[in-house]
């Protein structure tokens, strides 16, 4: 699995343990490695991974959102009771209950609550299994990918008008592969992601919009010439050079925003 960024904001044990103990409720031990080791962040771009929340889905208590019968992992009520750990980016919850073993997947273009195993998987390959079975794919998303999220993420949105000019996005996304040295490519027929270690981050091509263009980087603050503060300056020379290339190529700024 690739590693986006190496700026983690681990979860501690103890923090885990105390929301076990206030809701008598057993998280999934692959699920509390991976906090422990990564924290909270995105998952292969479609699921974010995130600190228990016991919150989150106490309102839909009052609507009729999903179906229950004898066969549904939990009920009406029970919502109330359930500890989310995740959403996708479709809106769809993953949570546990207290009386329910394994992950219990809430979706939200969709009446049917399932249940899915925990077993001895780490938690990706659990993710990978209901990437696979809900969304009905016959392989999981690859390469696996994992964004954590930190204070020092940034992002700079750019409007593209390259096509006007006899560039189509698709070959400015293959002369910026060329241009640079890249660690990872991503692309299908809808975007185009080029990840770098030395920005924390990647480019990424909307060619389903067709005029959007992202970059998300992790731009150090260079106060003094130590060792490591020469990695930072290479690193945001890094960003200096891409943040060139995409103006310099029909790439207007639209906005720049601190996660």
């Amino acid at each position: 699995m690739y590693i986006v960024s190496h700026v983690f904001k681990p979860v501690s044990m103890q923090e885990l343990q105390q929301v076990e103990q206030k809701h008598s409720i057993r998280l999934p031990l692959a699920y509390q490695r991976w906090m422990q080791q990564y924290g909270e962040g995105t998952y292969s771009g479609w699921m974010n991974v995130q600190r228990p929340d016991s919150e989150v889905l106490k309102p839909f208590v009052e609507y009729d959102l999903w179906e229950h019968t004898d066969e549904t992992p939990i009920n009406q009520q029970q919502l109330q009771e359930c500890v989310c750990i995740g959403t996708s980016v479709d809106g769809d919850f993953l949570a546990v209950h207290a009386q329910v073993e394994g992950l219990i997947w809430l979706p939200r273009h969709d009446e049917q609550i399932t249940l899915w195993p925990c077993g001895d998987q780490s938690f990706a390959e659990m993710l990978d299994q209901i990437y696979c079975g809900y969304y009905q794919k016959e392989e999981p998303f690859r390469p696996a990918y994992y964004e954590p999220w930190n204070e020092k993420r940034k992002y700079t949105f750019y409007h593209y008008t390259g096509k006007e000019n006899g560039l189509s996005m698709k070959e400015l996304a293959g002369l910026c592969q060329s241009q640079f040295s890249w660690d990872l490519v991503i692309e299908d027929e809808y975007t185009c992601k080029l990840f770098r270690a030395s920005i924390g981050g990647y480019v990424r091509f909307n060619y389903a919009y067709g005029r959007e263009i992202a970059l998300f980087f992790e731009e150090a603050e260079v106060q003094q010439e130590t060792e490591d503060q020469k990695k930072k300056v290479q690193e945001t020379l890094d960003i200096r050079k891409i943040r060139q290339f995409l103006l310099a190529h029909y790439c207007a700024e639209v906005k720049q925003r601190t996660e």
